[in-house]
């Protein structure tokens, strides 16, 4: 017979590795890449395109360069960047990719770097979408990135009381 003692400690532990792994779950570790905190901005009414984001880091003792994204979900994938000069936001298209320097992070996030996704080809029922990130030096990875809804909700705004 197993001892009381024995099914907590069994429970402790398994409950403890469920919860990493759901929390660490956004993150990949690929030859010397830290990839994290990847999604793919939900899609409004009929818009046919969208915006994608990513962490990357490279602990890696050379540049990595990220050369390319492919997905089944687009018919054509582009990686921008967000600026504002003279007081105009300006999105260019980064054709020759993106380097991420050795021992530095890079994040594509909203009204930065990102991700487009143009002219949309899937039902967009589904919570994730396989996509392709091309490398120079580590390879290619296929992420399974998340559709999510990152606006923020009417009762996370600024509540402001009269006395």
């Amino acid at each position: 017979m197993v001892s009381p003692k024995y099914v907590l400690k069994f429970l402790y532990l398994f409950t403890f590795i469920l919860l990493s792994s759901q929390s660490f779950s956004e993150t990949i570790t690929f030859k010397g890449l830290v990839l994290s905190d990847f999604w793919i901005k939900k899609i409004i009414a009929n818009n046919n395109i969208t915006a994608g984001y990513i962490k990357i880091e490279n602990k890696n003792e050379k540049n990595e360069h990220l050369i390319s994204v492919e997905s089944d979900f687009s018919k054509r994938i582009e990686l921008h960047d967000m600026y504002i000069k003279n007081n105009v936001m300006i999105m260019k298209h980064l054709e020759e990719g993106v380097v991420i320097k050795s021992k530095s992070k890079l994040d594509f996030k909203p009204g930065s770097l990102h991700i487009m996704f143009i002219d949309l080809k899937k039902s967009q029922k589904k919570k994730l979408q396989k996509v392709k990130f091309n490398f120079k030096n580590a390879g290619s990875i296929v992420i399974n990135m998340p559709i999510k809804d990152k606006r923020k909700k009417s009762n996370e705004k600024k509540k402001h009381y009269h006395h």
